[in-house]
């Protein structure tokens, strides 16, 4: 009888080396797919004397989200987790969201005015595949063109780009 036990000991000891393995390896997994999200968010101030009409904002927007998310594609991502932007003013807001570039942006619109003079505008990418300095890249990349096109006057007033992060994956 002591042999038996003792030999379910063993098995019981391996049950649980087999259990932290697989912990470890789904750590590992759960690591890898982390650091595999390249972020970037960028704040930027919209001011136009004349006033921009809503409707070409709205253009305006999906156009720039469009091709924002196709930037990040076309310079090595290979999955889309979230292109969000948002536009506020004292008259509301204008929400946009989208993952596939070949598909409009979701726009949700709550902006109390037909014409904007002024507003906040916040762009939020997180993208799988590139780090952040390319995620950065990809939208610098497209910036200037979308905004002249539509003729948007902006000011960047932040860019909140991980530096450091970034920097250390290309020492790893």
């Amino acid at each position: 009888m002591h042999d038996d036990d003792h030999d379910h000991e063993d098995d019981h000891d391996h049950d649980h080396d087999d259990d932290h393995d697989d912990h470890e390896k789904l750590h590992l997994e759960i690591h890898r797919a982390v650091d595999e999200l390249g972020k970037y968010a960028i704040d930027i101030d919209v001011n136009s004397q004349e006033g921009i009409k809503k409707d070409v904002m709205l253009k305006f927007i999906d156009d720039l989200m469009s091709r924002v998310t196709k930037s990040c594609m076309d310079n090595g991502a290979d999955l889309v987790g979230h292109v969000k932007s948002f536009l506020s003013n004292d008259n509301g807001n204008i929400m946009s969201s989208i993952i596939d570039h070949r598909s409009p942006a979701r726009i949700k619109d709550s902006m109390g005015s037909d014409t904007i003079y002024k507003a906040r505008f916040m762009l939020h990418i997180i993208v799988h595949g590139i780090w952040d300095d390319r995620v950065r890249e990809s939208v610098l990349d497209v910036l200037d063109d979308t905004f002249r096109k539509w003729k948007v006057p902006y000011k960047v007033t932040a860019d909140h780009y991980d530096t450091e992060k970034s920097i250390a994956h290309h020492m790893g």
